[in-house]
């Protein structure tokens, strides 16, 4: 790591714990019981953990439902492909919030729909709507972030402009 820039240091930073929080979020059905249980515990307080609305492996649920899992996912894919939506955020600016609110509609018109009976969802649109959520808000917070690494002084790798 000796030598590397900040910007390069942040990226890789985000990228282990997106990835992280998705792998440990695979793991309970593959641990031993008590093991499992702590990462059940863990993710609770962020997802409601439905068997019936959650991935399994081997029979077992993973620690997050069909949604949280897309979103998770979605985080991953998100602030790997930064460095390909760097042109995409530099040219919405200011606007690009808009993006990143727009990116809850499909997701909450999913929740919505049928809370209000007007159609049935199922696992594949749970899972596709969190991706667009989380491959939205990490590409535009790890832009945001990269941004402001690139603009220390003395700090970035001279890729300030590539971020902005």
């Amino acid at each position: 790591m000796l030598g590397m820039s900040s910007t390069r240091l942040v990226w890789y930073s985000l990228l282990a714990v997106a990835s992280g929080l998705l792998g440990l979020a695979l793991l309970p059905p593959i641990l031993p019981a008590e093991m499992g249980s702590l990462l059940y515990r863990a993710f609770a307080p962020a997802c409601h953990q439905l068997p019936g609305r959650s991935p399994h492996i081997g029979g077992v649920p993973i620690a997050i439902c069909d949604r949280c899992t897309g979103i998770y996912a979605g985080l991953v894919v998100g602030v790997a492909v930064t460095g390909w939506g760097r042109g995409l955020w530099r040219e919405l600016g200011r606007r690009g919030r808009y993006l990143l609110l727009g990116s809850l509609v499909p997701l909450g018109a999913d929740w919505v729909g049928p809370v209000l009976g007007v159609w049935a969802n199922g696992p594949l649109s749970r899972a596709l709507t969190g991706l667009l959520f989380g491959v939205v808000a990490a590409s535009y917070v790890t832009h945001r972030l990269l941004r402001r690494a690139a603009a220390q002084p003395g700090r970035g790798d001279g890729a300030g402009e590539s971020f902005g």
